[in-house]
């Protein structure tokens, strides 16, 4: 890896660090209520319904998922470049009594031995990658043949005007009603950290879906997340559900 290389992730897993106290108490993070977590678990049933799974998730953060799937009875790892993340992860899987393997890791590039996992998962990890498609390369390759990855993500902000004004309202009611710096919080990146992250405001769909093609993934699949969203945009204020129009999936393909 290149010096400037290292010191984007530097700066990313840096954000990361000061978000990881508050990160799971935002709807649309952390799992909010019974019935979030009961689609969360219908959605990953209908892409993986297989037991006992080998799940390696990738820039795992507060490890919300992970537990979710060691309690569907999957077998977990989780990375992430954020050491605080990973305390807080850490903190939560001994609380749930999970033995899920907690480890600090760059995402892009696992280092796990070829064919180790079932399943590559990952949720709203592409917009922080300065090489997303190098990393569903590399996420390939820790695959078993047959295995899948899985990614879930969208595009909150794609540059127009109607996105910046949605965004813009969204700040005001943070700062005027719920008495909150809008400033502050993970995705308030520099310029020149988004200029080296490609997919800064969302992945779109069909450019995953390209990556996933070129990198040579097979039996690409799309699933709907909508009772995901009328779950967790139940606990959501205002400021947060004004924002919610933007693309939002989950895809998959297989080795």
């Amino acid at each position: 890896m290149s010096a400037p290389e290292l010191q984007i992730k530097e700066l990313v897993a840096h954000k990361w660090d000061l978000a990881s106290d508050t990160f799971d108490t935002h709807p649309g993070h952390g799992i909010q209520s019974k019935k979030e977590r009961n689609a969360w678990k219908h959605t990953f049933k209908e892409v993986f319904p297989e037991k006992g799974l080998k799940i390696l998730d990738v820039g795992c953060g507060t490890g919300e998922l992970s537990i979710l799937f060691s309690e569907m009875g999957h077998e977990v790892t989780g990375i992430d470049i954020s050491q605080k993340m990973l305390k807080v992860a850490k903190t939560k899987a001994k609380a749930f009594k999970t033995d899920i393997i907690f480890e600090e890791g760059d995402a892009e590039n696992p280092y796990y031995d070829a064919a180790s996992f079932d399943i590559v998962f990952n949720r709203h990890l592409l917009w922080t990658l300065p090489n997303p498609k190098l990393a569903v390369e590399n996420w390939r390759k820790v695959l078993r043949n047959g295995g899948k990855v899985v990614i879930i993500d969208g595009v909150w902000d794609n540059g127009s005007l109607k996105s910046k004004v949605r965004l813009i309202a969204s700040d005001f009611l943070k700062l005027v009603v719920e008495r909150k710096d809008p400033r502050k919080g993970h995705s308030r990146y520099s310029e020149e950290l988004k200029s080296n992250l490609p997919n800064f405001g969302g992945a779109p769909l069909e450019k995953v879906k390209k990556y996933l093609l070129s990198t040579g993934f097979e039996k690409i699949q799309t699933f709907d997340l909508k009772d995901v969203r009328e779950a967790q945009e139940e606990k959501m204020p205002l400021s947060e559900r004004i924002v919610r129009s933007y693309q939002y999936y989950l895809i998959c393909g297989q080795k």
